[in-house]
């Protein structure tokens, strides 16, 4: 049984893919909780250099509790700040990179007898069944790991997917 998928895949859905890649991605996290923790601490130190600084050893303790008050925000808001740069970047990198590919392109996939086949564009391969590695659901969007540098992206919302990553289960060397 051949199925088949044609949708838009756009530039937030690639976005999209990335940033949950690297929530899932162990060394993303690592660097993230690392830097995290490095801009907290010196955000605790600022302060505290200010106030050794312009007043001596006198009102230091002004500048422990503001680098405390600092240090709990930096490391309650980081987060959010991270994710905006990874995103600019991401768009950035889109934009100005040498991808040659429109973020706003036809996506085909299709399951045969042979493997999945996937075009975007003109662009197209084939992978065979047993080269698939993982099927992640997250948000309505469904990312397909092929090998270690390869996979699909199908966004939310496209007729079909339900039924056809059904499919793409049964047809993996695991279910045969």
């Amino acid at each position: 049984m051949v199925m088949h998928l044609v949708y838009t895949l756009t530039e937030n859905d690639y976005i999209a893919f990335n940033k949950s890649h690297y929530s899932r991605s162990p060394s993303m996290r690592k660097q993230f909780s690392r830097s995290r923790v490095y801009m907290a601490i010196v955000c605790f130190f600022l302060p505290v250099l200010i106030a050794v600084t312009f007043s001596g050893f006198t009102y230091i303790w002004a500048g422990v509790l503001g680098g405390i008050a600092l240090l709990a925000a930096t490391y309650w808001i980081y987060p959010k700040f991270y994710w905006k740069i990874i995103e600019k970047n991401l768009r950035k990198f889109l934009r100005e990179g040498k991808s040659g590919s429109p973020w706003e392109t036809e996506a085909r996939l299709s399951l045969e007898d042979d493997g999945m086949h996937f075009s975007l564009g003109p662009n197209r391969s084939v992978s065979p069944y047993s080269s698939i590695r993982d099927i992640v659901n997250e948000n309505g969007a469904v990312y397909i790991y092929v090998d270690s540098l390869q996979g699909a992206i199908i966004p939310p919302g496209v007729v079909g997917s339900d039924e056809f990553i059904s499919a793409l289960k049964a047809k993996l060397p695991a279910n045969s």
